[in-house]
């Protein structure tokens, strides 16, 4: 069963009030039930794409294929000038692997890069299949192209679309064409993840290990739900594990929903906020908020919560890794977008706060460099660097 912890950077408060981040931490538990995969691939099959992309892309799916049990559903949607249903969704066990394989053939490159309809077609190949609580839908996105006839509001509002029909959406680019900011957002609302490949040999890879992480989903389509206490404020959201996403939570007088990717065994998730601490008598222990995870039917709570004091021993108390954690996401965040400068400041401000010989303002200061002196993969690559004890 899943489980949730929160700790504070403050775990003492002064009576005017301040601001202090928290972070919650959720593991996932162990998968109790196979789970039932629905894998749409959506290949971007413009003219770019001739060459070796569009034969790793017939590769990546040839793989996607031996990673299928008999009851898992695959379909694949390419798309030029216009998106194609290449083939419907259908039970691997209904295939027959050359019949399969040929569908993959038609994979060819040629015309503009309609990746909107190329979307749309895709969630409603997943649509049309069984589904169940053991159902794991995924969508596969892969493109080395701009679609110009669509604005990034339309493309949110699709990711949003598509991820309240339970499908998450793993985007990756290629080259040094596509839309990154698109690509960005595709993965992060649908609540997948967002990469760059830097060559044809990683769409394997890509794919590969999409289908194989649907394998091991212990709960689909999680969530936090928050109640914070009057004259409490929320700031500054970032999903931190599995990878650096700022998240805009919608609220609801007090209350707010934070949506979460699929739980998957032994990949623990992590949310860093800010929160404001109105001004309480000195003495008073607040909670602030209230945490609720849901998933699957299960559920865990804890509570945020700090105590109002004047004793200046008990103020000095300080868990100074949330603090850092917070830092770090936030940098990694600024850096998968590409915004150095925003990222070196960030980094400035951190060295004040913790100091230059901090091993955290080390490793700040080195990916920051990195980035700045790579390009699209350092991006994407900075946003994901974790262990099993979290941030580095």
């Amino acid at each position: 069963m899943a489980s949730i912890d929160t700790s504070v950077n403050r775990p003492n408060v002064p009576a005017d009030g301040t601001t202090v981040t928290a972070e919650i931490d959720v593991a996932p538990g162990e998968q109790t039930q196979d789970v039932r995969r629905h894998i749409a691939l959506c290949i971007d099959t413009s003219g770019s794409m001739e060459g070796d992309n569009i034969k790793r892309a017939r590769d990546g799916a040839a793989w996607v294929f031996g990673l299928l049990a008999d009851d898992d559903y695959v379909s694949i949607v390419a798309f030029d000038t216009k998106a194609e249903v290449i083939l419907p969704a259908t039970r691997w066990s209904d295939l027959e692997r050359q019949t399969a394989m040929d569908h993959v053939e038609e994979l060819t490159a040629g015309g503009g890069t309609d990746m909107y309809n190329g979307l749309k077609a895709a969630k409603e190949t997943l649509s049309s299949s069984a589904t169940g609580s053991n159902t794991v839908n995924r969508l596969l996105l892969l493109s080395d192209g701009k679609d110009n006839e669509r604005t990034p509001s339309e493309f949110e509002e699709l990711a949003e679309e598509i991820d309240d029909a339970g499908v998450r959406i793993q985007s990756a680019g290629i080259g040094t064409d596509y839309n990154e900011d698109t690509i960005r957002t595709l993965g992060t609302i649908g609540r997948g993840t967002w990469t760059h490949l830097d060559a044809p040999g990683d769409i394997e890879d890509f794919f590969g290990e999409a289908v194989e992480q649907a394998g091991s989903v212990v709960a689909p389509d999680a969530h936090l739900d928050l109640d914070v206490a009057p004259g409490v404020e929320v700031s500054e959201v970032y999903r931190a594990l599995p990878q650096a996403q700022e998240v805009t939570p919608e609220w609801e007088a007090n209350a707010t929903r934070i949506k979460l990717p699929d739980l998957i065994e032994r990949e623990s998730q992590r949310v860093v906020l800010k929160i404001h601490a109105p001004p309480r008598e000195a003495g008073t222990e607040e909670v602030l908020a209230d945490v609720m995870l849901s998933a699957r039917g299960d559920s865990a709570s804890e509570q945020i919560a700090v105590t109002y004091t004047d004793d200046q021993s008990e103020l000095a108390e300080h868990n100074e890794s949330v603090d850092i954690d917070h830092k770090q996401t936030v940098i990694r965040t600024e850096l998968g977008k590409g915004n150095v400068e925003a990222a070196e400041t960030k980094v400035e401000q951190m060295t004040v706060v913790h100091g230059e010989d901090a091993d955290a303002v080390a490793e700040a200061e080195r990916q920051t460099q990195i980035v700045k002196e790579g390009g699209r993969a350092e991006q994407s690559q900075a946003t994901q660097i974790v262990d099993n004890d979290g941030l580095q």
